[in-house]
């Protein structure tokens, strides 16, 4: 049987979803997706994605590969078919074939999520998908930003989980303004539990005053979680893209 491993770029709302990866007795973005493969292939396909998300976290141009046990043909009208299979919350933007050797989440190179912060009060058509801040000051934003760059140690922004390294690499955190809205764009090589809405999080807080500056090197110091700002709510956050 020819085996042929396909890489799927997929963009969805989580907000009615307990993460990307499978869980019992929950809905997941996983399980959703592989539901839909099984009506599509009459067989039972696992995928394997280039990260987890948390429940409610959205993404914009998320990863996974599969292994089929066949060749696309006509890769437009399978799309086509996974999407209306699928619930309108979840949509397969693209598919391509890659070398057997390629792995959704061991090739990336980098990560980038997105936070989007709102100038403005929030309303019935967007609630779901940012985070109204008063009185964020980019400035100090900024400024906090600049702590959390290069290789640290991360488990004081992190939910721990035992024996899972926590030293990790922020490469950038960079902020995009409009007239609408704040984005904080955060990208690294990986990440932990919580990690992004953790620093997202005391980036607020030092930009509304709630915390200091000196907080975040504390929080480095001691490795104490209880030093560090509030975890930022799911809905603002995306996963916006996977670099290979």
């Amino acid at each position: 049987m020819k085996i042929v491993r396909y890489l799927f770029t997929i963009s969805y709302d989580g907000s009615n979803y307990y993460g990307f990866q499978k869980q019992t007795n929950k809905i997941s973005i996983q399980s959703e997706v592989e539901r839909s493969l099984k009506y599509m292939t009459k067989n039972e396909l696992t995928i394997h994605s280039a990260g987890r998300t948390d429940k409610g976290v959205h993404a914009i141009n998320q990863t996974f590969h599969v292994d089929v046990p066949f060749e696309i043909v006509n890769i437009p009208n399978w799309i086509y078919g996974l999407n209306k299979r699928l619930s309108s919350d979840i949509i397969i933007k693209d598919i391509k074939q890659v070398d057997e050797s390629f792995h959704a989440r061991k090739s990336a190179k980098a990560r980038v999520y997105k936070y989007i912060i709102s100038k403005n009060e929030l309303d019935i058509f967007n609630h779901r998908f940012k985070v109204y801040v008063k009185d964020f000051n980019l400035s100090l934003a900024k400024e906090a930003s600049l702590k959390f760059i290069g290789v640290k140690d991360f488990i004081g922004f992190s939910k721990y989980t035992k024996g899972k390294d926590t030293i990790k690499k922020i490469d950038s955190i960079e902020f995009h303004e409009t007239n609408e809205d704040i984005i904080i764009e955060i990208k690294g090589i990986s990440f932990l539990r919580y990690m992004v809405r953790s620093i997202v999080g005391t980036i607020i807080d030092v930009a509304t005053n709630k915390l200091k500056l000196e907080d975040i090197d504390k929080v480095f110091e001691t490795n104490d979680r209880k030093y560090a700002g509030t975890t930022a709510p799911a809905k603002g956050l995306y996963l916006d893209k996977i670099i290979y």
